[in-house]
């Protein structure tokens, strides 16, 4: 059966009122948990990066990714909680199973840890002064997990990592309980890719059936399609930065979830036909919501 998870909102400028900030942008990001766990989503997934580089002005820090995770957890009963993905190479792996014993101390056996390693080599500098060579960060993802594992023991969560190049397939193939591939991959992508993954786990004397398969997808409703377009064009003006200005909408909507709703089961069902157990929905972009009844409309969808 398929899952679907949503890329929750926790930056400025991508909430649907754009005036959402600061402290106002965490009890924000608290009350759409809590709304995405009673219209039946079956994940939340928190990002964790410092900030976002949208141009729409002077960067602010977005909030730490396992506080707000632990935040989460005090704030919902059932739905499951991840990092979409923790940056390995940022954090001693002793410190980040600290992190992550505490948030499964509060949520219990609700936690997901998604690793990656790392790629935006601004944030590198602001916090490390340069970025490590990539099999640096590679070891660091496997150093995680390891450590995760050593001290959590059975406590430990499902540990995901999130990636296309060959060096963290590899590191999936050998370590992952679950890869993420994000965002909206064409099916030829997600073929090669986990074709690559399969070949990694073989190697490593895993079943590649063993570890489950998620994509992070675009995800863009409307109840018909003159509606469907009159949103886009709210969804243009929404996007930070003019982002979408000259984007073509008969093009744009071939990534992702995106079309009617009939068209968007479609689409889901072919994922699923593909090995997909898990989808992470972006309602208009990575980690915002363009509008407060794209989620509504979508859980109705997949009723």
């Amino acid at each position: 059966m398929t899952t679907f998870g949503l890329a929750l909102p926790h930056y400025d400028a991508l909430f649907p009122d754009r005036t959402i900030t600061g402290a106002r942008r965490t009890q924000a990001a608290l009350d759409y948990a809590r709304h995405t766990e009673e219209r039946g989503f079956d994940q939340i997934w928190v990002s964790d990066h410092l900030g976002l580089e949208l141009d729409t002005g002077p960067r602010r820090l977005s909030p730490d990714c396992w506080s707000l995770l632990a935040a989460l957890a005090t704030a919902t009963d059932r739905i499951r909680l991840g990092s979409l993905v923790t940056n390995a190479a940022l954090r001693p792996s002793a410190l980040l199973a600290r992190q992550v014993a505490t948030v499964t101390d509060i949520a219990g056996p609700r936690v997901d840890l998604g690793l990656g390693a790392g790629w935006n080599t601004r944030e590198f500098v602001e916090v490390m002064r340069s970025m490590p060579p990539v099999n640096e960060r590679l070891q660091a993802v496997e150093d995680s997990a390891d450590t995760v594992r050593r001290h959590l023991g059975a406590n430990a969560p499902p540990i995901w990592v999130g990636g296309k190049r060959r060096g963290i397939l590899t590191v999936a193939g050998r370590k992952a309980d679950g890869w993420n591939l994000a965002w909206d991959p064409t099916p030829e992508t997600y073929h090669q890719r986990s074709c690559m993954l399969a070949d990694t786990a073989r190697e490593a004397g895993r079943t590649p059936s063993g570890i489950q398969h998620s994509i992070g997808l675009t995800t863009f409703l409307g109840t018909d399609e003159r509606d469907l377009r009159r949103r886009w064009k709210h969804l243009q003006r929404w996007v930070p930065g003019g982002h979408l200005d000259d984007a073509d909408f008969d093009v744009w909507r071939q990534r992702g979830l995106v079309g009617t709703p009939a068209e968007v089961r479609n689409r889901i069902s072919r994922w699923t036909e593909r090995g997909v157990s898990h989808i992470v929905c972006a309602f208009g972009i990575p980690f915002g919501i363009c509008g407060d009844e794209q989620l509504d409309l979508f859980a109705e969808t997949i009723r």
